[in-house]
């Protein structure tokens, strides 16, 4: 049984397995979004449907690219939640109460 626990510490992560999303960032730091999923860079992506259009998710994901934000907290396979409609700049295109989720990945610690 120990051997057993051994291989699959030692072993790869899957890409969509908890293991592969785990960070050392922690809730207050200050991070920058260095980039952002492949799904999201599509200019057309929040057209795919009434949903998409209606909350913008890709266009918000977009502007959040190069833009410092404080971390608020984790989901449950390790996502960051970044509470962007703090921003100044992100407030005052979508409004105060946006919240992406995103992988660690694609930030880089600032401060």
């Amino acid at each position: 049984m120990t051997r057993l626990r051994k291989q699959a510490k030692g072993g790869a992560a899957r890409k969509g397995s908890p293991s592969y999303l785990k960070s050392d960032f922690k809730i207050g730091d200050r991070v920058l979004v260095i980039d952002i999923p492949e799904d999201t860079k599509d200019r057309k992506a929040d057209l795919k449907s009434a949903e998409a259009r209606e909350m913008r998710t890709a266009e918000l994901f977009r502007f959040s690219l190069g833009k410092r934000f404080t971390v608020y907290g984790f989901g449950r396979y390790g996502h960051v939640e970044l509470r962007v409609g703090q921003n100044r700049e992100v407030r005052n295109k979508f409004g105060w109460s946006h919240t992406i989720w995103i992988e660690p990945v694609f930030l880089k610690r600032v401060g």
